[in-house]
């Protein structure tokens, strides 16, 4: 792979055409170069490139150009060519250059890091339409990595534009898969951590998006949620409101809903999503009036900075799948039967604040003030003796599974191409009640040996956090106890309460013995 230091020089003509004027991000597949064409009247692109791909990189490099080269939106960059380098074996893609900040970028320079939610809704117009056009294709496109670092404001006055398709893929109701997948802590959806986005992923991404430009912060990670609420925690995810006073709560339940766990919680469409903000907002002001615009801001960043040396920039992955009738109900690996009767009890309770106020999703109503009624004065009678009534016994509840004294079997890191494929097991486990401990051991091409403590219910659900060493970070499993007393599940690198896919992820199977 060319490094850092052999990367192409300003004023290298690349293709026989295009000048390269300016590095604006590097990554391990490659780069992207801000570009003039030579042979027209100095017409400026953005050339991405990626360099000493094997076969496969390339063809989903140039899949997902072709892809793109068909869409038509004004919020959506234009592909106009795709092009490979015999000598070097790198594949390039010509797009339209947008030159502006990114809308993380421009929120950190606006006041308490926030915007109104006028201004949310004037900046995103565009975006959820675009979201609304992709999921219409045929078959539907899902983006699967919105966040405001993807997401130009453009100096030019223009609308703002959804870029990075990078990890994208057109949509298929059967086809998943139990590998952890690439996305933004705060923004992914529970399925990219399980068995396969559909179009309600962006729908969280959406929700997501507009609460960290609401309150200033980044959403709790869906990873972390999935944990806390499985294992019988409440979901620490807080409602815009009680982070800034000045939301709506019926916004803020709205941004709740597109945020649900359980995918088919959530708006079926970025339409219904859209219009449910309307209701609170509708008349969107059409102009950026008191945004602090950045003049130098770089494009297609992917944080919220401008790269002084290089900019991290995700590898492009797209799988081709069939148009769906309908989003399929997921099983939510992680997600217990007993959260659902929760919610629906606390919804069906009107569950409330002590002091006042209503949880998201639930409106407080203006009761009639009943005038009372005279209730003529009984006559004495003679009390009857009461008699007692036995208490019921208590139910215990269900115990969970007893696990083996060890495991042995396979795990496979997907984060590597092909592959990484190996040997683990999992030994000296004790187990009192719902918690457990062990020791991990994983065989050659993989590293991470050590002690783990975990936790398993009733529904035979499990997770547990393998302490990391030596710079290595900590590993992440959650699982399921099957039939036949075997265990699998996936696994990922854990930093700071969230998936980090720096050091791998992927699936394992274990048998007792």
């Amino acid at each position: 792979m060319r490094d850092a230091q052999t990367k192409f020089p300003k004023g290298k003509v690349v293709h026989d055409r295009y000048i390269i004027e300016e590095l604006l991000g590097t990554g391990g597949f490659g780069a992207v170069y801000r570009v003039r064409d030579r042979r027209s009247k100095g017409d400026v692109y953005a050339l991405k490139e990626q360099i000493e791909s094997n076969p496969q990189q390339r063809e989903r490099f140039s899949f997902e150009s072709e892809l793109l080269k068909h869409l038509d939106h004004p919020a959506l960059p234009r592909v106009y060519s795709v092009f490979g380098d015999e000598k070097s074996q790198n594949v390039y893609m010509l797009m339209d250059f947008i030159n502006g900040p990114n809308l993380e970028r421009l929120r950190r320079r606006q006041r308490e890091g926030r915007f109104t939610l006028a201004r949310v809704m004037t900046m995103m117009k565009p975006i959820v339409d675009a979201i609304r056009y992709l999921h219409h294709q045929e078959p539907p496109i899902i983006h699967r990595d919105i966040k405001p670092s993807n997401m130009i404001i453009p100096t030019s006055g223009e609308g703002a534009v959804l870029v990075d398709f990078g990890i994208a893929k057109t949509y298929e109701q059967d086809s998943t898969t139990s590998a952890i997948r690439h996305c933004s802590p705060g923004y992914g959806s529970p399925e990219h951590y399980m068995r396969g986005t559909n179009l309600r992923s962006d729908i969280y991404g959406l929700g997501a998006t507009f609460y960290t430009l609401l309150t200033g912060e980044v959403p709790v990670d869906a990873l972390t949620r999935l944990t806390r609420t499985s294992s019988g925690g409440t979901d620490p995810l807080r409602p815009a409101y009680e982070l800034v006073e000045d939301i709506p709560e019926p916004v803020s339940a709205i941004l709740h809903k597109a945020m649900a766990i359980d995918a088919l919680e959530r708006y079926e469409s970025a339409e219904a999503f859209w219009e449910a903000l309307k209701a609170y907002i509708p008349d969107i002001p059409t102009e950026l009036v008191g945004v602090d615009m950045d003049d130098d801001a770089t494009p297609l960043t992917e944080d919220g900075e401008r790269p002084t040396t290089q900019t991290t920039l995700p590898p492009p992955s797209i799988v081709v799948q069939e148009m769906p009738r309908k989003v399929r109900r997921s099983r939510m690996g992680l997600l217990p039967l007993c959260l659902i009767l929760l919610c629906a009890l606390a919804l069906l309770g009107g569950l409330v604040w002590s002091t006042g106020r209503w949880m998201p999703g639930v409106f407080a109503q203006t009761t009639p003030t009943i005038a009372p009624t005279a209730i003529p004065t009984p006559s004495p009678t003679a009390t009857p003796t009461a008699t007692p009534t036995p208490s019921p016994t208590p139910t215990q509840p269900p115990a969970p599974p007893r696990l083996a004294h060890s495991y042995n079997g396979t795990i496979s890191n997907t984060y590597t191409s092909p592959p990484t494929n190996s040997t683990m097991s999992l030994s000296n486990i004790a187990q009192k009640g719902e918690n457990f401990s062990g020791y991990l051991t994983v065989g050659p091409g993989l590293v991470g040996n050590n002690d783990f403590k975990g936790s398993i219910n009733a529904k035979r659900k499990f997770h547990f956090l393998v302490t990391g060493y030596a710079g290595l970070l900590p590993l992440y499993f959650e699982g399921t106890v099957n039939k036949d007393q075997s265990l699998s599940g996936t696994y990922c690198s854990y930093r700071n309460n969230a998936c980090d896919h720096s050091s791998g992820y992927g699936n394992w199977h274990v048998t007792p013995g």
